[in-house]
């Protein structure tokens, strides 16, 4: 028997139909598949094309032929195989858990869905390449245009260009991202904006006047659009370096209240402050921000208003909705939104 990579390419696509029908309609073993003229007609393959299929999985035990009977499923996880294909792109991954986690958890939701999952990284700095072309991310491009891909999750928006050329390949493509960005036709929107209102609300609360806000670059606070004074740093380094201009600000100067939707730039603002001003410590602004659960994040410091981000949560609702889609289901919302909670 042929491995899969030795099957022709049309006799592997009509395998993958065949697993991810069975794995789409819930058959178990017994379960009775539809007549070979149904099957051409559902998945548009001829009858050698169907029947090399059906042979490779009877091989492989996932199918069974009964003589004047019927095609039944033997084991429907048989070989391991897996049904459709889903390619995930993700951002450079350098100095971010969070990227990293988010990513797994999109590759383990897929696999459990029973999904071979192609994962494609951008090669280009993502601070000089917010909206990167699919060139950015070596093979993409090539798996889209040869339809190698059912589908495609993707961690960053794709250039104007390249998201014109993903909705004429006929390859859905569900975008997960803040509301920085313009919102694509498929995506899951983490509402970063309405999060930076509400740290900031708590913060007032809580009795802070001078609030500030922390951004990894320029363009992302011009997105951001909200009137809190900035300070700019990318990742851990850039957070010492946002303490190291709080601390030259005369004390009467600095700021009470500190919002960031960045764990690392927070994480490396706190270190710096306390570290620059042991053994006695006389100013540590109250942070409002984030906590991943699922990182076993801690702060170095007690004044912290935290809000819940759940990864696997909005990784889950991006992998449903991507499916729902390529199971010809129309979903009610094709833009799904999360939005952080506080933590109580």
């Amino acid at each position: 028997m042929k491995s899969k990579a030795e099957l022709p390419r049309r006799v592997e696509s009509a395998r993958n139909a065949l697993i991810t029908y069975i794995h789409d309609n819930g058959l178990s073993t017994g379960d009775r598949l539809p007549a070979y003229a149904k099957l051409r007609a559902e998945f548009g393959f001829g009858s050698q094309t169907i029947a090399a299929a059906v042979d490779s999985l009877c091989s492989l035990g996932v199918l069974e032929v009964r003589d004047k009977v019927g095609l039944f499923v033997a084991d429907p996880h048989g070989g391991n195989l897996t049904g459709r294909t889903v390619a995930v792109a993700i951002r450079n991954l350098t100095g971010s858990a969070y990227a990293a986690t988010l990513a797994g958890f999109i590759q383990k939701l897929l696999s459990e869905k029973n999904c071979r999952c192609l994962t494609f990284f951008q090669t280009t700095d993502p601070a000089d390449s917010p909206s990167p072309a699919l060139t950015e991310f070596p093979g993409l491009e090539q798996a889209v245009f040869e339809h190698r891909c059912d589908g495609i999750i993707s961690l960053c928006e794709f250039s104007a260009a390249d998201r014109k050329r993903l909705e004429h390949s006929g390859i859905p493509c569900c975008f997960i991202g803040d509301d920085d960005h313009e919102t694509m036709p498929l995506s899951v929107v983490i509402e970063v904006k309405r999060f930076i209102n509400d740290a900031t609300a708590a913060l007032k609360n809580s009795g802070c006047r001078k609030i500030i806000q922390l951004c990894a670059s320029d363009e992302q606070l011009n997105l951001r659009g909200n009137t809190l004074p900035a300070l700019v740093g990318s990742s851990y380094s850039g957070g010492a370096k946002i303490a190291g201009i709080l601390l030259d600000m005369p004390e009467n100067a600095r700021p009470d209240g500190v919002v960031s939707d960045d764990d690392t730039i927070v994480s490396g603002m706190l270190a710096e402050l306390i570290a620059r001003q042991l053994p006695q410590i006389k100013y540590l602004p109250q942070v409002a921000t984030i906590i991943h659960a699922e990182l076993g994040e801690t702060y170095p410091s007690d004044r912290m208003i935290l809000f819940r981000q759940d990864i696997e949560k909005y990784a889950s609702l991006a992998v449903d909705l991507l499916l729902d889609v390529l199971k010809g289901c129309d979903p009610e919302k094709k833009q799904l939104s999360y939005r952080f909670n506080p933590v109580q």
